[in-house]
């Protein structure tokens, strides 16, 4: 999409308060009817060793299903919650985050901006010290030197390339009163808040998101 001209251009920050919201209306969506669909087949076959236990309490094995039943769902429906919780304390160290949208006929482009750097505070003098000897040739550590004419980059400073969306069957598009939830199935999902759009801009989106 480098070569395209967007249609719209506008930066973003997205909440936490809304960023939960949009993970509830996710999971509500996506995860939940599987939950539901589980535990109503996990419930069936309990049932069936409940009845064959009424008839004969001496089935050991009918209990152990039943129990291995009921705990496959209470551990699906508690991971459930616990990574919307997780995901939740993720988010934190991201939340001032700035994004960038580019929104194209055929898709859009989404980017991490670069936050401001805090002013330089003024440096309070220092008393001179004196520098230490150079070690003699024995004493400095052994190696190649590749380490210093080529030092290594953390990866915290590498820049995010941008993530790329195409629209089409993989792609889907939900509006809420407050966001645009857009969900890669079965990859990721992203928000956009409506907040910092203008209306025209929002009814722009809709169309372009075919939600109209």
């Amino acid at each position: 999409m480098a070569n395209k001209t967007p249609l719209l251009e506008r930066s973003y920050h997205i909440p936490l308060a809304m960023f939960d919201d949009a993970f509830r209306n996710f999971q509500k969506k996506y995860v939940y009817p599987q939950n539901f669909l589980l535990t109503a087949v996990l419930l069936v076959i309990a049932g069936v060793y409940i009845h064959a236990v009424i008839k004969d309490n001496t089935q050991t094995l009918a209990y152990i299903l039943i129990l291995t039943c009921l705990a496959v769902i209470l551990v699906r429906w508690y991971r459930t919650l616990k990574l919307r919780r997780a995901v939740h304390d993720a988010l934190k160290e991201v939340e001032q985050d700035t994004y960038a949208l580019s929104v194209f006929e055929d898709g859009l482009e989404i980017r991490t901006e670069d936050a401001p750097e805090p002013p330089a505070e003024e440096a309070a003098p220092e008393a001179e010290v004196p520098a230490e000897p150079e070690p003699a040739d024995s004493e400095k550590p052994d190696g190649n030197g590749f380490q210093q004419l080529f030092p290594e980059e953390t990866a915290e400073n590498e820049p995010i390339p941008p993530t790329e969306i195409r629209f089409g069957n993989g792609v889907k598009i939900h509006e809420y009163p407050e966001y645009f939830l857009v969900y890669l199935v079965r990859s990721n999902f992203y928000v956009i808040p409506k907040k910092d759009f203008s209306e025209d801009e929002t009814a722009q989106l809709r169309k372009i998101f075919r939600l109209a």
